[in-house]
């Protein structure tokens, strides 16, 4: 089972929306040495960034992301024998409601959009001794990190960095019927788009702001939202969620 460790942020730079091209923080009492901080990708992780052996965090948000990202796709295709090739999301893509009853008002929908963080957080590593030390979200408590697994969800928030070359937007809210596992309690589900990005990088807030439970306890987002922030929100830490 996964241990989960709260740790308020300390330091950061640059926090003013898309102003900011680094992130930094520290874990307070790290004893595990130094590494890197990765994301999930095809095979090892992707690093972004680095720890070193008191904790301290750093990770560089590159001014040109999507020319780079560009690079390694048009790379790994020329290098693919079976014919598989990867793309980069669309805002349109990334903020859509899916057929949700509703449609979005978005602008600039067909500009490329990377990401890191968000809900999904960032792992951190050590590549050369091949050690995996957990996760690390940027959140808003250890209760609703521990919730992001099926089917325990709680209120709260994660923290995103989104980059864009050019504005784009997704304005609107999304609906729908859904189900619970057990295929008999039902609920509508709400997600709503504040999203404003401008070029660069930009900070978006994912929040579940209510959550459906069912028969059997489980739980399920009901009501969540993405929101662009201009700078860190008040009370946000770092969540570290060990192997």
């Amino acid at each position: 089972m996964r241990n989960f460790v709260f740790l308020v942020i300390a330091g950061f730079l640059g926090i003013y929306g898309n102003a900011q091209d680094v992130i930094t923080g520290s874990i307070p009492n790290w004893a595990n040495g130094s590494g890197q901080v990765g994301v999930m990708s095809m095979g090892p992780p992707e690093v972004v960034g680095t720890f070193d052996a008191d904790g301290n965090i750093e990770i560089p948000l590159k001014a040109d992301a999507l020319s780079e990202i560009k690079a390694q796709l048009e790379a790994s295709e020329s290098d693919s024998s079976n014919g598989w090739t990867a793309s980069i999301p669309t805002v349109g893509e990334r903020f859509a409601c899916g057929g949700q009853g509703a449609e979005l008002n978005l602008s600039g929908s067909e500009e490329l959009i990377t990401g890191l963080g968000g809900a999904m957080g960032f792992l951190l590593v050590n590549m050369e001794e091949r050690k995996r030390y957990g996760y690390l979200l940027i959140a808003s408590s250890q209760e609703f990190a521990e919730g992001l697994q099926p089917y325990k969800f709680k209120p709260g928030y994660a923290l995103g960095w989104y980059y864009v070359d050019n504005e784009a937007s997704a304005v609107g809210t999304c609906t729908s019927e859904s189900y619970a596992m057990n295929q008999e309690d039902t609920y509508r589900k709400s997600t709503t788009y504040q999203v404003n990005l401008k070029k660069g990088w930009n900070i978006v807030k994912y929040e579940i702001e209510e959550v459906f439970t069912d028969k059997e306890g489980n739980s399920y987002p009901q009501k969540e939202s993405y929101t662009t922030l201009e700078s860190m929100p008040e009370g946000v830490g770092f969540v570290f969620l060990e192997d």
